[in-house]
């Protein structure tokens, strides 16, 4: 993509963020967090890995046993909250966090990739493309809103995918990057790269005719629709929405290579919402995202005192609210197009949506 030089007209939000950003530029964030919030304990990511199982197996095989079709939503919804945990367990494979083992952390994190038929080592390395440019306009992977000109620019089938991605098919976003990189090597520039993501895809194929030949032969391709591909997208629809959430805000840019640091990009540009107990158990803390793109390493059940320790020590930078659907239903509505005289977003229609969710302001048209 080529560089950009926006914004072009700045508003005092934006500068007030440039303010934040050069106040930590140079800080040892990682150095806030106690060093033993980093060391992993194998039990308690095994406990997490086994619940997220148990909840994904239990919510299909009650949708075979549910004595009314209409039980079927609710379980896939829940099936869906399994898959979505497994990816989180996978999440901390990833990073090295799961175990001090790099073996084992390969294989846990391949078996939890499974509900979301995705090669772990295609996940795992676009994934470390997002951490190291988060929020980066012109180089991160998850959720990088577009100029409207260069939409305008757009083959027609992009143009619909981004439309739909961005607004009523969001719970599909991950669908298309899982599409655009899951099976396929070319996408990686590195060799090593893809000779990993070659060997993560032969066994997600292994696995697939394993799993899905028995399936189809007993329960038919409707039985595959209803035990596979429904609980498959309610998992993606979890990742949709909780990926698009930390990273999509009124009040939060995406930056040009002129303005990104990684500091910023680590503590600045992330929302955390802050989860009943439960659904922190059940989501593996996976909320709390500023202390994990701070320190990647930290595993999931040391996230929260972690974020304690970086609000003691950066007070005001770590942006947290409380959930709500309506935010979600804010994102889908408004937060469309980069915004490039501002610096944030516009809608559909080019008009410009204010940070903190003010009123939004006309974009003016030459």
């Amino acid at each position: 993509m080529a560089a950009y030089n926006f914004p072009s007209a700045p508003d005092e939000n934006f500068k007030e963020f440039l303010r934040k950003s050069e106040k930590i530029e140079g800080e040892r964030l990682q150095a806030a967090i106690p060093r033993d919030y980093f060391e992993p304990r194998v039990a308690r990511g095994i406990l997490g890995f086994a619940v997220s199982w148990a909840l994904y197996i239990g919510a299909t095989v009650g949708v075979a046993y549910a004595p009314h079709w209409l039980l079927w939503i609710p379980l896939w919804i829940v099936a869906g909250l399994g898959g979505w945990g497994l990816h989180c367990i996978a999440h901390d494979c990833g990073h090295g966090s799961f175990s001090r083992s790099r073996k084992f952390n390969f294989a846990v994190g391949h078996v939890s990739l499974l509900p979301l038929i995705y090669p772990f080592h295609a996940w795992r390395h676009v994934h470390n493309l997002h951490h190291s440019h988060t929020n980066n306009l012109e180089l991160d992977t998850d959720w990088r809103p577009v100029p409207a000109a260069l939409y305008d620019r757009m083959p027609f089938h992009e143009k619909v995918i981004y439309h739909g991605t961005r607004t009523w098919a969001f719970w599909g976003g991950t669908i298309n990057y899982w599409r655009e990189s899951g099976f396929r090597p070319s996408y990686f520039p590195k060799r090593e790269a893809r000779r990993d993501v070659r060997r993560s895809m032969l066994f997600v194929l292994a696995v697939c005719a394993l799993y899905f030949t028995p399936l189809i032969w007993f329960t038919g391709f409707t039985g595959f629709l209803i035990y596979f591909v429904a609980p498959w997208l309610a998992t993606h629809a979890w990742f949709s929405a909780t990926t698009l959430m930390h990273h999509s805000s009124s009040d939060v840019p995406y930056l040009t290579n002129e303005h990104w640091t990684r500091n910023a990009s680590r503590l600045l540009v992330t929302t955390d919402y802050v989860y009943p107990k439960w659904l922190l158990f059940l989501t593996h803390n996976i909320s709390i995202h500023t202390a994990h793109h701070v320190a990647p390493v930290v595993p999931y059940y040391n996230l929260r005192k972690a974020q304690a320790a970086l609000k003691a020590a950066y007070p005001g930078m770590v942006r947290e609210e409380k959930v709500r659907i309506g935010q979600l239903a804010r994102i889908v509505r408004r937060l469309h197009f980069y915004d490039t005289e501002s610096g944030y977003y516009t809608d559909f229609s080019r008009t410009r949506i204010a940070p903190a969710e003010a009123e939004p302001v006309p974009v003016k048209t030459s």
